[in-house]
């Protein structure tokens, strides 16, 4: 007989399980904060069901884990895994420990079909997207291993977010759920490359969920020439949206801008980003490209990436220069593969 995976579903999901099965709805509540809070896979550990229930659960029921494949520690301190799904793909994810917090950088789909030139992860192909558990599950086996209570997630691991929206902000709503890991919506950041008619349905879904778009050129020639889908997705239309969505959220919007040297990392760049930043609440993380092999990108030159920086503020709201991390063992932004 083939068992129910209940590891995806959010609460609302388990407590229709529950009475589908002739439990009752706070069975299934019970379950969620077993599966979420205390990453309990085993029905028999859940004490707080009784005997009977347990055993039905377990006959008509599974949880499934990721297997951890293996872990690389970065000399700065962060750590990348290698997870295996049940089909037998890969996917990597990577926790940052800084300071003041520690962020976890997820993956929505194993490959990516938005197959941007500078990424390691586009050069890969796509395979599927991922199941809502296999999204928690991520936070979950990280968390496990941190030292430190996890605080802030960001969707810019592996894939485009908004292309499996569906299991990603089912993921969201698990994952903020005060019966789970309770996460606020503000330490949950979107990443998106900008494609509009999902950035439409996510503005309009996403309620407090952070938002930040990789734009990485404001030159049109330029950005279709890095990122495939930008002729399907003009800027115009994708600021449009991103203006949209602060006006929704009441939030900024953070603008993602990857530096590739002697590309779009000149003052010309800088202009042109703030003409089309202009009245949008907005916070620009500058990020320096970080090599993968075989593509014909290059770091920016310190200098340009300082010049950048200083001609953009005070010109618009907030400018940080965001330090790689993860670098030497490839789980730096645009490194990850599913290899290691």
């Amino acid at each position: 007989m083939n068992q129910t995976e209940l590891k995806g579903m959010d609460k609302a999901q388990l407590e229709e399980f529950a009475k589908s099965i002739g439990l009752k709805p706070f069975n299934g509540r019970q379950v969620f904060r077993w599966i979420y809070q205390d990453g309990v896979i085993d029905f028999a550990s859940m004490t707080n069901l009784s005997k009977a229930n347990r055993e039905k659960l377990a006959d008509i029921a599974s949880i499934s884990e990721l297997e951890t494949v293996q872990k690389l520690h970065s000399s700065d301190g962060s750590t990348k895994f290698l997870f295996k799904l049940r089909d037998g793909l890969k996917i990597e994810s990577v926790l940052i420990p800084e300071s003041r917090r520690v962020t976890l950088c997820i993956s929505s789909q194993a490959g990516c079909p938005v197959k941007c030139k500078f990424c390691a992860t586009g050069q890969i192909g796509f395979n599927r997207n991922l199941a809502a558990g296999e999204i928690v599950d991520q936070f979950l086996l990280a968390q496990r291993e941190s030292s430190r209570r996890i605080s802030n997630i960001v969707f810019m691991g592996m894939g485009e977010p908004t292309l499996n929206l569906e299991n990603v902000l089912r993921a969201c709503r698990i994952l903020c759920d005060d019966h789970g890991p309770s996460f606020s919506q503000k330490r949950i950041t979107i990443s998106t490359v900008g494609i509009v008619h999902k950035m439409k349905d996510f503005a309009s879904g996403a309620e407090k969920l952070g938002l930040a778009i990789s734009i990485h050129s404001a030159d049109e020639e330029k950005r279709k020439s890095i990122i495939p889908v930008a002729s399907k997705n003009p800027l115009a239309d994708i600021m449009s949206e991103a203006k949209r969505y602060t006006q929704l959220s009441k939030r900024r919007v953070s603008i993602e801008y990857l530096l590739l040297g002697g590309f779009n990392d000149s003052i010309s760049d800088a202009k042109k980003l703030i003409n089309i930043i202009y009245g949008i609440p907005c916070k620009i993380n500058l990020m320096r490209y970080n090599p993968v092999a075989g593509l014909p990108f290059v770091r920016p030159k310190e200098d340009d990436v300082i010049a950048f920086r200083d001609y953009l503020y005070p010109r618009t709201y907030a400018v940080t220069i965001r330090e790689s991390r993860g670098v030497d063992i490839k789980g730096a932004c645009g490194q990850l593969a599913g290899n290691l």
